[in-house]
């Protein structure tokens, strides 16, 4: 048996006991499990008889649940107007608005795909400084756009836009020393008129040059099969959703993709939410199945998949429907796993010390209801949400009453 060292002063130790624990999405589930931080690393992580509980440890019972490596949602925005002036709103507030939209539902890791860059800078550095329970952040700040390419749908702002090579390097560099962690472009914006306003592949190539030699990505917003060919094209990273309006995806297309090195984003569930907006049911329906499709064919030529919602555009923030969608498309319990945790830490992450639940690794766990092996509705009943040893929100009907 494992037995773990006593702790230092002030050092906590916590050990969920009675787990069915998921260490990653690749390996086998340890039944009646137990796991062990001290501070904000894993300590010890195994089956009841290879792993003792320390004396002074905390002690979390999960028995129904099951213990995963905490989520990350690659597609957010903190761009609704209660995001606003971060840096001065109470930081009660914020841990609300970040649990109801985010670590809630398990997320501790997020990627916001649009949003005023200096305004998420400052969430940013609230959470980081532990004066706010939150989850990390990477940000790609405001989208930018081809010529009249701000979408339609955007009311209030008009994005920038780009102008060729030179100002799309430029742009981009600049963004990155401001703080960006990402790149994020529409390739093709959906308008009023068509054709729909689009940004040159040599423009986005000159922008990934740029982000690329920093060490950050290039997130494309597609809208249709042109603008799936454009990322293609100007050597893009991530497709941040499927495209069903260019229709279905072939083999050889999504083959093409796959080679290309493009991560995608499905984003299922926002076909539905957009659809209700318009009272089009009969294109959900359309969308819905060659979304599905799309990302079918995606993965079966070997493509890499991440989770993400779009929450923050969109006002509904539980994702069981985007669990349920991915599933429909022929997405195991595991595939999911993957696009929660092994694939994000891949690409934003630190793979040496993320994406699993190993000893030496960050403390960073969700607990959960149920089994998601069973049900993929169970990857949304949060018990608790912690990053790096941190409780970062736990459900409130859990809570001690005393």
């Amino acid at each position: 048996m494992f037995a773990t060292p006593a702790a230092a002063a002030g050092e906590t130790v916590t050990a969920f006991v009675g787990c069915r624990i998921v260490p990653s999405a690749a390996g086998p589930a340890i039944e009646d499990g137990i796991l062990v931080i001290r501070g904000a690393r894993i300590e010890a992580v195994g089956s009841a008889r290879e792993v003792e509980v320390p004396a002074a440890a905390d002690r979390i019972d999960c028995a129904g649940g099951t213990l995963l490596p905490a989520f990350w949602n690659s597609h957010v925005h903190f761009m609704a107007p209660e995001w606003r002036n971060a840096g001065q709103l109470p930081a009660d507030r914020l841990t609300a608005q970040l649990g109801e939209m985010l670590t809630g539902y398990g997320f501790a890791h997020v990627v916001d795909t649009g949003s005023d860059l200096s305004n998420t800078l400052a969430l940013k550095r609230r959470i980081a400084s532990g004066e706010v329970p939150g989850p990390s952040i990477i940000s790609a700040g405001n989208a930018h756009v081809g010529a009249n390419g701000t979408p339609y749908y955007i009311t209030d702002a008009k994005l920038p836009e780009l102008h060729g090579p030179a100002q799309a390097r430029s742009v981009a560099a600049e963004a990155i020393r401001a703080g960006a962690g990402a790149v994020k472009l529409m390739s093709v914006s959906l308008t009023r008129e068509q054709p729909f306003p689009s940004i040159p592949a040599e423009t986005i190539r000159a922008a990934a040059e740029a982000a690329h030699a920093a060490g950050v990505q290039v997130l494309v917003h597609p809208t249709n099969r042109r603008g799936v060919e454009l990322a293609i094209e100007g050597g893009a990273d991530i497709l941040l959703h499927t495209a069903p309006i260019g229709g279905p995806w072939d083999t050889t297309f999504a083959e093409r993709i796959v080679r290309a090195g493009l991560s995608l984003v499905p984003t299922l569930k926002l076909w539905a939410y957009e659809s209700a907006k318009e009272n089009d049911p009969g294109r959900a329906q359309r969308f819905a199945e060659v979304s599905r499709q799309q990302v079918a064919a995606f993965r079966l030529a070997g493509g890499r998949i991440l989770f993400g919602t779009d929450v923050g555009y969109m006002t509904d923030f539980d994702p069981t429907d985007e669990y349920v969608e991915m599933a429909a498309a022929g997405m195991s319990a595991r595939d999911i796993i993957a696009a929660l945790t092994d694939h994000p830490v891949q690409i934003f992450g630190s793979p040496e010390r993320q994406g699993r639940l190993a000893a030496g690794h960050d403390a960073d766990v969700v607990l959960l209801d149920g089994d998601p092996e069973k049900d993929v509705r169970a990857f949304s009943d949060v018990r608790a949400t912690y990053r790096a040893g941190r409780r970062i929100y736990q459900r409130t009907s859990d809570l001690d009453p005393s």
